[in-house]
Order: C-alpha cells, then structure tokens, then sequence
C-alpha cells in the first residue's frame, strides 16, 4: 500500500487520479467487480464529482506544508519562516535627496517644507528647517513622501514648492552622498537569498557576516567585500590585514555602522569614503568604504520580426534589455539587473531579446559608448555595475 501525505521522504500528494483509482477500487470492493464505472455511468460521474473536491484538498494540504520551509514558502508565509533567523521582509523604504535653495538671506525654510517635479509627483519633504545664509544659500536634506522606486528622481529635477513662500527664488535637488534611493518592497527571491547570507552573522567578523550587515542596511541595492589576508599592500592598493566594502546606494552613516559592528578588531577597513562613528565606549573610530562604480552599457539590437511581433515590439524589447542589465525601463520600472562584478554577457542579451513574441531573428551589439559595433562579452571588475536606460538602448526592427 502506498504511503500518502507526510512520509519519511516529505509530503506526497494524492492527485485526482490518484483519488480516482482509489474510489473506483473502493466500489468495487462494496459492490463487486462487475460493477459499471465507465465514464458515462451515473457512479463514475458522482466520484469524479468527489474526486475533485478532494483533489483540492490534497493540493492545499501540499501548500500547507511547503509554506513551512524558506525554499519553498512564498509570501506572508515564507515572511513567518525567515523571522525565526531574525530576518524580516524589507519594506519599501523613502529616497532621500539634498536640497539647495536660493533667495533672500535669513528665509527660513521649514521642517516639512513640501517640494515636487515639474509633474506634480514625486513629492519630498525638508527634513529639518534651515535658513537662508549670507551667500544666498541653504541645503537641506529632503525624504520622499511616498515610498518604493518610483519616487526615485534625478539630479535637478526638485524644482517646484508645492506651497512657495516670500524670499525664495530658486530649488533644485543636488546629488551628494547623502542622497538615497528608494527601494521597492523586497521580493521573495531577495528575502530567501539575505536568509542565507544572514546565517552568516552569527560569525561576526567574516566576510559574509560583514556582507549580510550592509546588505540589511535601507537603500543598499548590492554589496560586495574584498579582503588582503597578506602582510603586503596587494595589487588593488590594499594594506595588509584589511577589508574594503564596496556597496551601491545606502546611506554612508549607515554603511559605516554596519561595518563597524561586525568588523574584528585589529582589521583595516578600506576604500575611499571615510566617516567617524562612535564605538560603544563613546571614542571615535573611521571607518572606510568603497561606492560602487557604474558603467553604462549601450545596446544596438536589429531585430527580424514575423506577424506574431507585437505593435510595441520595440519597447519590449528595449524593456528585456534594460531588465536584464538594469535600469529604468520604457514604463518606468527600475530594474536591479545584474550585481556588482556581474559581466555584461552577450548571449544573455540575445536569450532575453528572444523572449518577445514574434522575434525571428536577432543581432545585438553592446560596448560602453554609443553606436556600439562589438558582439562580445563586457566584462567588469568587482567593484563595477553595468546600467544602462532607453536612450542607451536603440532597437531596429524589420519584418
């Protein structure tokens, strides 16, 4: 007799047919071997009728218990199974950009003090107030009003005061390092691979433990870390005994407390943003890391298209490609694409152009200027990330 539901070998699901063979074998073994259960007959119609409900059943029961795992668990349900690692979901977190305004000195600026695009979205507000200096100047830092990357914005493109007031002339966002971005609420797949890096924090002090405090840190899209076990300065400029972090986005106070509260004693750390922050005994300890180093990707896809190629073809395609390498899409989606060190592979970019409907035939050509003529891989060092975006992006298609 075959085992069904928890097993020594996990869980076994009874699929309708399973449940069909049952019951028919059931029947007859109350009414005989002689029994009609051909599809048409009144019994064999009522037990499929049965057999799918139960069916259902099974199928939930089978969810039940995989939502108890994180490799297999999706939603609210693997959010339950990481909190027992200590790891919760991240939410959709704020941008943060740097303000400069000009106008009359002695303005005050308020705490609150609402400024938008051109457009009217996104919106962000002044986080402390500031006066106007004798230079006709103030900067302050602004957080988004609503969260996720869709509220992520360019330099310069905060120019608007949703309510003005007398004595300010000028606004615009400024890039600095204390800008942010926005992050969108973490997927499943992001969870389940901090999971397992976060299991590593229990050794606080390796590389990974290092690597899992950063990644935690609000705004850090991907982080990589580099060690010199050596007694000598290695071929990266590294001195001996030393870590260097190099991450993409967060804030630098925040990086740098991470770092400081995993990293062992006696260890380096490296790169080139430095800041003080306060050890548990209130003294003063710098603290270095590196910011990632973006490459832009320009992409010239020639596409050879049937009668299946959509009428926004080209956008799709442009989007396959931005999605693949990273970067804001023709809809505004802001794809996290590869990670730091990750090569630009050009059989990749082929394999996601193909993925459009109607895509006969494809060439693709990508290099780091525009007009690109090269069909070769781009590779990048670790402390690179390959972006790119629509205008970087030209597809040309025929059919």
């Amino acid at each position: 007799m075959m085992d069904w539901g928890v097993t020594d070998k996990g869980f076994r699901r009874k699929t309708y047919q399973d449940i069909i063979n049952s019951m028919e074998l059931k029947a007859q073994d109350l009414f005989g071997p002689d029994i009609d259960l051909s599809s048409a007959s009144p019994l064999a119609i009522f037990l499929r009728v049965i057999a799918f409900s139960l069916s259902l059943v099974w199928a939930m029961a089978e969810k039940v218990y995989y939502s108890a795992f994180v490799g297999t668990s999706t939603g609210q349900s693997l959010d339950y199974a990481v909190k027992y690692a200590g790891v919760s979901r991240r939410p959709a977190s704020h941008a943060i950009r740097t303000l400069e305004f000009t106008g009359d000195p002695g303005t005050v600026i308020p705490k609150g003090f609402l400024v938008e695009t051109p457009d009217g979205a996104p919106r962000y507000a002044t986080v402390n107030s500031v006066a106007i200096g004798s230079t006709g100047k103030a900067v302050v830092l602004a957080q988004s009003i609503g969260t996720g990357k869709s509220v992520n914005v360019s330099d310069g493109s905060l120019t608007i005061a949703v309510n003005p007031i007398p004595g300010i002339s000028e606004i615009r966002n400024i890039k600095t390092s204390d800008d942010v971005d926005a992050l969108d609420r973490e997927t499943d797949r992001e969870l389940r691979e901090r999971y397992y890096l976060s299991l590593a924090k229990g050794g606080a002090g390796t590389r990974n433990a290092i690597l899992a405090a950063v990644l935690e840190v609000p705004g850090v899209r991907t982080a990589i870390v580099f060690s010199n076990t050596s007694m000598e300065v290695d071929a990266e400029g590294r001195p001996p005994k030393s870590v260097e972090v190099v991450t993409l986005g967060g804030a630098t106070e925040d990086i740098a407390k991470a770092i400081h509260d995993t990293l062992s004693g006696g260890i380096e750390p490296f790169g080139d943003v430095e800041i003080t922050v306060k050890d548990a005994s209130g003294h003063d300890q710098i603290i270095r890391f590196s910011r990632a180093e973006t490459v832009d990707i320009y992409v010239t896809v020639e596409v050879t298209a049937s009668h299946l190629y959509p009428v926004n073809g080209d956008e799709l395609v442009r989007e396959a490609v931005i999605s693949y390498i990273g970067g804001i899409g023709p809809t505004g989606v802001d794809h996290d694409g590869l990670a730091l060190g990750q090569s630009v592979i050009w059989t990749a970019l082929i394999q996601a152009v193909r993925t459009v409907p109607g895509v006969e035939d494809v060439k693709v050509y990508l290099g780091t200027t525009s007009n690109p003529s090269a069909s070769d891989n781009i590779p990048l060092s670790g402390r690179q990330v390959a972006v790119t975006s629509t205008d970087k992006v030209v597809v040309n298609s025929a059919g």
